[in-house]
Protein backbone atom coordinates (compact mmCIF):
# COMPACT_ATOMS: atom_id res chain seq x y z
CA UNK A 1 0.00 0.00 0.00
CA UNK A 2 1.70 3.30 -1.23
CA UNK A 3 -0.42 5.62 1.46
CA UNK A 4 -3.55 5.84 3.15
CA UNK A 5 -5.57 8.16 4.68
CA UNK A 6 -6.65 8.58 8.34
CA UNK A 7 -8.90 10.46 10.32
CA UNK A 8 -9.26 11.12 14.40
CA UNK A 9 -12.21 13.06 16.08
CA UNK A 10 -12.45 15.69 18.31
CA UNK A 11 -12.98 14.56 21.57
CA UNK A 12 -14.39 16.15 24.64
CA UNK A 13 -12.08 15.65 28.06
CA UNK A 14 -13.60 14.91 31.41
CA UNK A 15 -17.46 15.37 30.40
CA UNK A 16 -18.19 17.24 32.86
CA UNK A 17 -17.31 15.90 36.45
CA UNK A 18 -14.88 13.00 34.91
CA UNK A 19 -11.83 14.81 35.15
CA UNK A 20 -8.56 13.01 33.85
CA UNK A 21 -11.36 9.78 34.23
CA UNK A 22 -14.28 10.21 30.90
CA UNK A 23 -13.82 11.25 27.49
CA UNK A 24 -16.23 11.39 24.68
CA UNK A 25 -15.54 11.74 20.58
CA UNK A 26 -17.77 13.46 18.62
CA UNK A 27 -18.33 13.75 14.64
CA UNK A 28 -17.30 15.95 11.72
CA UNK A 29 -14.25 17.84 13.88
CA UNK A 30 -10.64 16.28 13.80
CA UNK A 31 -7.61 15.59 12.31
CA UNK A 32 -6.25 13.85 8.87
CA UNK A 33 -3.15 12.70 8.63
CA UNK A 34 -1.62 11.21 5.14
CA UNK A 35 0.86 8.67 5.97
CA UNK A 36 3.34 6.43 3.80
CA UNK A 37 6.05 3.57 4.58
CA UNK A 38 9.30 5.44 4.45
CA UNK A 39 12.56 3.22 4.25
CA UNK A 40 15.51 3.58 6.58
CA UNK A 41 13.83 3.87 9.71
CA UNK A 42 12.80 7.73 9.13
CA UNK A 43 9.86 9.20 10.95
CA UNK A 44 8.94 12.33 8.57
CA UNK A 45 6.79 15.39 8.47
CA UNK A 46 6.45 16.28 5.09
CA UNK A 47 4.06 19.34 6.15
CA UNK A 48 1.50 20.58 9.03
CA UNK A 49 -1.65 22.41 6.86
CA UNK A 50 -2.86 24.82 10.00
CA UNK A 51 -4.06 27.69 10.82
CA UNK A 52 -1.10 28.65 12.94
CA UNK A 53 2.30 27.73 12.79
CA UNK A 54 3.10 24.12 14.21
CA UNK A 55 6.52 22.67 13.97
CA UNK A 56 7.59 19.37 11.58
CA UNK A 57 9.95 18.53 14.10
CA UNK A 58 8.73 14.64 14.91
CA UNK A 59 10.23 15.11 18.19
CA UNK A 60 7.42 18.14 18.68
CA UNK A 61 4.56 16.71 16.94
CA UNK A 62 2.26 13.69 18.53
CA UNK A 63 1.49 12.42 15.29
CA UNK A 64 5.37 11.32 15.03
CA UNK A 65 5.68 10.34 18.34
CA UNK A 66 2.99 8.66 18.67
CA UNK A 67 4.41 6.68 15.37
CA UNK A 68 7.57 6.36 16.87
CA UNK A 69 5.57 4.26 20.09
CA UNK A 70 4.07 2.19 17.64
CA UNK A 71 7.32 0.84 16.28
CA UNK A 72 9.13 0.67 19.74
CA UNK A 73 5.89 -1.41 20.79
CA UNK A 74 6.48 -3.80 17.15
CA UNK A 75 10.25 -3.58 18.13
CA UNK A 76 11.09 -2.35 14.43
CA UNK A 77 13.14 0.46 13.20
CA UNK A 78 9.80 1.77 11.26
CA UNK A 79 10.17 4.21 8.72
CA UNK A 80 6.84 6.57 8.20
CA UNK A 81 5.87 9.98 6.72
CA UNK A 82 2.99 11.72 7.15
CA UNK A 83 1.01 14.87 6.23
CA UNK A 84 -0.98 16.41 8.90
CA UNK A 85 -4.12 18.37 8.53
CA UNK A 86 -5.29 19.78 11.14
CA UNK A 87 -9.31 20.34 11.89
CA UNK A 88 -8.99 21.14 15.21
CA UNK A 89 -7.53 24.15 17.14
CA UNK A 90 -4.70 24.44 19.01
CA UNK A 91 -5.78 24.77 22.71
CA UNK A 92 -9.66 24.65 21.65
CA UNK A 93 -10.29 21.83 24.45
CA UNK A 94 -11.12 19.51 21.98
CA UNK A 95 -8.46 17.21 21.72
CA UNK A 96 -6.39 18.53 19.36
CA UNK A 97 -2.98 16.87 20.21
CA UNK A 98 -4.63 13.65 20.93
CA UNK A 99 -6.30 14.06 17.66
CA UNK A 100 -2.93 13.88 15.65
CA UNK A 101 -1.32 11.55 18.35
CA UNK A 102 -4.04 8.63 17.84
CA UNK A 103 -4.38 9.19 13.66
CA UNK A 104 -0.62 8.55 14.06
CA UNK A 105 -0.51 5.80 16.13
CA UNK A 106 -3.11 4.43 14.14
CA UNK A 107 -1.48 4.90 10.73
CA UNK A 108 2.16 3.57 11.70
CA UNK A 109 0.08 0.36 13.08
CA UNK A 110 -1.75 0.41 9.87
CA UNK A 111 1.16 0.43 7.13
CA UNK A 112 3.15 -1.84 9.60
CA UNK A 113 0.18 -5.31 9.57
CA UNK A 114 -2.17 -4.10 12.01
CA UNK A 115 -0.43 -6.21 15.17
CA UNK A 116 -1.13 -3.71 18.35
CA UNK A 117 -4.02 -3.91 20.31
CA UNK A 118 -6.26 -1.00 20.66
CA UNK A 119 -5.28 -0.58 24.19
CA UNK A 120 -1.53 -0.36 22.64
CA UNK A 121 -2.56 1.63 20.02
CA UNK A 122 -4.35 4.62 23.06
CA UNK A 123 -1.04 3.77 25.14
CA UNK A 124 1.71 4.93 22.49
CA UNK A 125 -0.66 7.86 21.83
CA UNK A 126 -1.20 9.00 25.29
CA UNK A 127 2.42 8.97 25.74
CA UNK A 128 2.97 11.05 23.05
CA UNK A 129 0.14 13.58 24.00
CA UNK A 130 1.88 13.68 27.23
CA UNK A 131 4.94 15.12 25.90
CA UNK A 132 3.39 18.18 25.26
CA UNK A 133 0.20 18.50 27.41
CA UNK A 134 2.16 17.61 30.67
CA UNK A 135 0.24 15.54 32.62
CA UNK A 136 -0.48 11.38 31.30
CA UNK A 137 -3.97 10.88 31.01
CA UNK A 138 -6.25 9.03 27.91
CA UNK A 139 -9.71 10.91 28.30
CA UNK A 140 -8.93 12.16 25.11
CA UNK A 141 -6.91 9.28 23.37
CA UNK A 142 -9.04 6.19 24.39
CA UNK A 143 -12.36 8.17 22.85
CA UNK A 144 -10.72 9.07 19.74
CA UNK A 145 -9.29 5.51 18.59
CA UNK A 146 -12.07 3.70 20.30
CA UNK A 147 -15.21 5.90 19.57
CA UNK A 148 -18.15 6.46 21.89
CA UNK A 149 -17.51 7.43 25.36
CA UNK A 150 -14.72 6.07 27.50
CA UNK A 151 -13.81 5.64 30.58
CA UNK A 152 -10.21 5.40 32.18
CA UNK A 153 -9.99 3.46 35.33
CA UNK A 154 -6.08 3.60 35.40
CA UNK A 155 -3.25 4.95 33.01
CA UNK A 156 -0.36 2.67 34.61
CA UNK A 157 -1.06 0.03 33.73
CA UNK A 158 -3.28 1.33 31.09
CA UNK A 159 -7.23 0.45 31.81
CA UNK A 160 -9.75 1.56 29.55
CA UNK A 161 -13.32 0.50 28.94
CA UNK A 162 -15.89 1.97 26.08
CA UNK A 163 -18.98 2.57 27.77
CA UNK A 164 -20.93 3.38 24.85
CA UNK A 165 -23.23 6.00 23.19
CA UNK A 166 -25.93 7.92 23.49
CA UNK A 167 -28.12 8.21 19.89
CA UNK A 168 -30.18 11.00 20.71
CA UNK A 169 -27.36 13.35 22.47
CA UNK A 170 -27.12 16.31 20.54
CA UNK A 171 -23.76 18.34 21.47
CA UNK A 172 -23.43 22.35 21.35
CA UNK A 173 -20.02 23.49 20.94
CA UNK A 174 -18.71 26.87 21.04
CA UNK A 175 -15.34 27.81 20.88
CA UNK A 176 -14.25 31.42 21.67
CA UNK A 177 -10.90 32.96 20.33
CA UNK A 178 -9.44 32.34 23.81
CA UNK A 179 -6.42 30.11 23.79
CA UNK A 180 -6.20 27.78 26.89
CA UNK A 181 -3.40 25.48 27.15
CA UNK A 182 -4.08 21.97 29.12
CA UNK A 183 -0.17 22.01 30.75
CA UNK A 184 -1.30 26.14 31.93
CA UNK A 185 -4.87 24.58 33.30
CA UNK A 186 -3.87 22.00 35.20
CA UNK A 187 -0.98 23.98 37.08
CA UNK A 188 -4.46 25.72 38.68
CA UNK A 189 -6.11 22.11 40.03
CA UNK A 190 -7.13 22.55 43.65
CA UNK A 191 -4.64 20.21 45.80
CA UNK A 192 -7.48 19.36 48.16
CA UNK A 193 -11.58 19.40 47.70
CA UNK A 194 -14.09 19.45 50.64
CA UNK A 195 -15.54 16.04 50.77
CA UNK A 196 -19.39 16.65 50.04
CA UNK A 197 -17.85 18.27 46.08
CA UNK A 198 -15.90 14.80 46.04
CA UNK A 199 -19.18 12.81 46.68
CA UNK A 200 -21.03 15.09 44.43
CA UNK A 201 -18.51 14.25 41.57
CA UNK A 202 -18.17 11.11 42.20
CA UNK A 203 -21.89 10.45 41.98
CA UNK A 204 -22.60 12.58 38.90
CA UNK A 205 -19.66 10.49 36.95
CA UNK A 206 -21.24 7.33 38.26
CA UNK A 207 -24.44 8.60 36.71
CA UNK A 208 -23.06 9.60 33.51
CA UNK A 209 -21.24 6.15 32.94
CA UNK A 210 -24.97 4.34 33.22
CA UNK A 211 -26.09 7.15 30.81
CA UNK A 212 -24.04 6.46 27.82
CA UNK A 213 -23.86 2.64 29.10
CA UNK A 214 -27.72 2.24 28.89
CA UNK A 215 -27.90 4.91 25.89
CA UNK A 216 -30.33 6.53 28.00
CA UNK A 217 -30.04 10.66 27.30
CA UNK A 218 -32.89 10.88 30.17
CA UNK A 219 -29.84 9.90 32.79
CA UNK A 220 -27.40 11.89 31.83
CA UNK A 221 -29.15 15.12 31.51
CA UNK A 222 -29.23 14.97 35.44
CA UNK A 223 -25.32 15.07 35.72
CA UNK A 224 -23.37 17.64 34.17
CA UNK A 225 -22.05 19.61 37.16
CA UNK A 226 -18.72 19.68 37.91
CA UNK A 227 -18.16 21.32 41.62
CA UNK A 228 -14.44 21.11 41.63
CA UNK A 229 -12.70 22.18 38.51
CA UNK A 230 -14.94 24.16 36.53
CA UNK A 231 -15.79 27.10 39.53
CA UNK A 232 -11.67 27.42 39.25
CA UNK A 233 -11.05 26.53 35.30
CA UNK A 234 -14.24 29.09 34.17
CA UNK A 235 -11.52 32.07 35.29
CA UNK A 236 -9.90 31.12 32.05
CA UNK A 237 -12.71 31.74 29.99
CA UNK A 238 -13.77 35.11 29.74
CA UNK A 239 -17.90 35.68 29.93
CA UNK A 240 -18.10 31.87 30.58
CA UNK A 241 -20.83 32.67 33.65
CA UNK A 242 -23.02 34.47 31.50
CA UNK A 243 -22.41 31.95 28.07
CA UNK A 244 -23.86 29.01 30.99
CA UNK A 245 -27.05 30.86 31.98
CA UNK A 246 -28.11 31.81 29.03
CA UNK A 247 -27.31 28.83 27.46
CA UNK A 248 -29.57 26.97 29.80
CA UNK A 249 -32.32 29.74 29.64
CA UNK A 250 -32.37 28.75 26.10
CA UNK A 251 -33.08 25.37 26.98
CA UNK A 252 -29.73 23.43 27.17
CA UNK A 253 -29.98 20.33 30.09
CA UNK A 254 -26.57 20.97 31.24
CA UNK A 255 -23.25 23.37 30.09
CA UNK A 256 -19.71 22.46 31.12
CA UNK A 257 -15.95 22.71 29.68
CA UNK A 258 -14.56 20.34 27.69
CA UNK A 259 -11.55 19.21 28.12
CA UNK A 260 -9.16 22.48 29.86
CA UNK A 261 -11.04 24.62 27.18
CA UNK A 262 -12.12 27.21 26.44
CA UNK A 263 -14.79 25.48 24.49
CA UNK A 264 -18.00 24.99 26.42
CA UNK A 265 -20.63 22.59 25.46
CA UNK A 266 -24.41 22.21 26.19
CA UNK A 267 -26.51 19.34 26.08
CA UNK A 268 -30.01 18.67 24.72
CA UNK A 269 -32.03 15.94 22.61
CA UNK A 270 -33.78 18.22 19.93
CA UNK A 271 -31.70 19.50 17.28
CA UNK A 272 -34.13 22.45 16.95
CA UNK A 273 -33.37 23.51 20.51
CA UNK A 274 -29.71 22.64 19.69
CA UNK A 275 -29.61 25.77 16.72
CA UNK A 276 -31.30 27.75 19.61
CA UNK A 277 -28.71 27.00 22.75
CA UNK A 278 -26.24 27.60 19.83
CA UNK A 279 -27.27 30.86 18.25
CA UNK A 280 -27.40 32.06 22.16
CA UNK A 281 -24.13 30.80 23.22
CA UNK A 282 -22.43 33.00 20.39
CA UNK A 283 -24.35 36.02 21.05
CA UNK A 284 -22.96 36.20 24.45
CA UNK A 285 -19.79 36.18 23.72
CA UNK A 286 -20.08 38.41 20.82
CA UNK A 287 -22.15 40.85 23.20
CA UNK A 288 -18.19 40.64 25.06
CA UNK A 289 -16.63 40.99 22.48
CA UNK A 290 -14.86 38.08 21.86
CA UNK A 291 -15.38 35.97 18.94
CA UNK A 292 -16.49 32.38 18.38
CA UNK A 293 -16.58 29.24 16.72
CA UNK A 294 -19.71 27.13 17.04
CA UNK A 295 -20.97 23.15 16.07
CA UNK A 296 -23.75 21.27 16.47
CA UNK A 297 -22.85 18.13 16.56
CA UNK A 298 -23.36 14.22 17.82
CA UNK A 299 -21.41 11.19 19.32
CA UNK A 300 -18.40 9.91 16.90
CA UNK A 301 -19.53 6.38 17.37
CA UNK A 302 -16.67 4.86 15.36
CA UNK A 303 -13.56 6.75 16.65
CA UNK A 304 -10.14 6.74 14.40
CA UNK A 305 -10.63 5.10 10.46
CA UNK A 306 -9.39 4.89 7.75
CA UNK A 307 -10.62 7.35 4.91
Amino acid sequence: MKQIKVFSPATIGNIGPGFDVLGLAVKNLGDIVEARRLSGGKIRIAAVHSSVPLSCDPRKNTAALAAANVFKYLNIKGGIEMTLHKGLPIGSGLGSSAASAAAGAFAANYLYGAQLSLEQMILAATEAEAVVSGGFFADNTAPALMGGATLTRCCVPLDVTRIGSIRSLKIVLVTPNVVVLTREARKMLPKKVPMEHFIANMANTALITAAFAKNDYSLFSRCLNDVIVEPVRSKLIPGFDEVKRNALKAGADGVAISGSGPTMFAITDNLQKARTIEKQMVLTFNSLGIASKSWVTTVDSQGTRLI
